[in-house]
């Protein structure tokens, strides 16, 4: 049998998974339903294809999430590297969030149409409220001390979650009527329900618009593989 040592790696597989990924980005509003057929046609791959690297939907969605969580993280550490404050680490993570979401808002939306499984949500919970513990972790003080900090980020997490969901499905007919869906609103919304202790906003202060560094994040999105 020939030797594969000192092969470089298949690039087969990693372009699939990206074909993929860009497919459930790039998937409007008038494309119809959210389906695994949907997808791989739209990526160029066969079911077998997409079945090779997700169980279904629901692991996409996941995957997608978790990018969008990696996302997060690495922002905040740049920032942090910056000397930002962690209420700003806190500002970027919101918008990076909002902006993630805005960008894959069709196959989100999807998602609730096929009602993606309780264990799938539970892992995004849970995700989300590690990246929220950090967070208060470091804030130290200037958290409550009556706040227990897991059932805090977990709260902040599950009603994170819930505000983004609720966008999706009221914003549904106007993405479907090919309107421009404003999501600015959105990372807005986060911001004010979350407290001024943790965001560093207090309600008479404006939300920044520029939360996000468009360029860096646009760059991160067309690599999400």
């Amino acid at each position: 049998m020939p030797s594969t040592e000192g092969r470089a790696p298949d690039p087969r597989p990693a372009r699939t998974r990206a074909a993929i990924f860009a497919a459930a980005r790039d998937f409007s509003a008038t494309d119809g339903e959210v389906t695994v057929n949907a997808l791989a046609q739209r990526a160029g791959v066969s079911r077998a294809a997409f079945y090779s690297h997700f169980s279904g939907l629901d692991d996409l969605m996941a995957a997608i999430l978790g990018t969008m969580f990696d996302l997060q993280l690495e922002r905040a550490t740049k920032l942090a590297a910056e000397g930002r404050s962690i209420q700003e680490l806190v500002q970027s993570a919101a918008a990076t969030m909002v902006a993630y979401v805005d960008r894959h808002q069709a196959f989100l939306r999807g998602g609730l149409e096929w009602k993606f499984s309780h264990r799938t949500y539970l892992i995004l919970v849970t995700t989300l409220s590690d990246l929220h513990v950090v967070a208060l972790e470091q804030l130290g003080d200037t958290v409550p001390a009556y706040l227990p900090l897991q059932q805090t980020a977990r709260y902040f997490a599950g009603g994170s979650l819930d505000v983004l969901a609720q966008w999706l499905v009221e914003s549904e007919e106007d993405a479907r009527a090919g309107k421009e869906v404003d999501s600015f609103h959105l990372t807005v919304a986060l911001l004010r329900l979350l407290p001024s202790w943790y965001t560093g906003l207090l309600p008479e202060d404006p939300i920044p618009e520029d939360l996000v560094d468009a360029d860096l994040f646009a760059d991160s999105l067309d690599t999400e593989d």
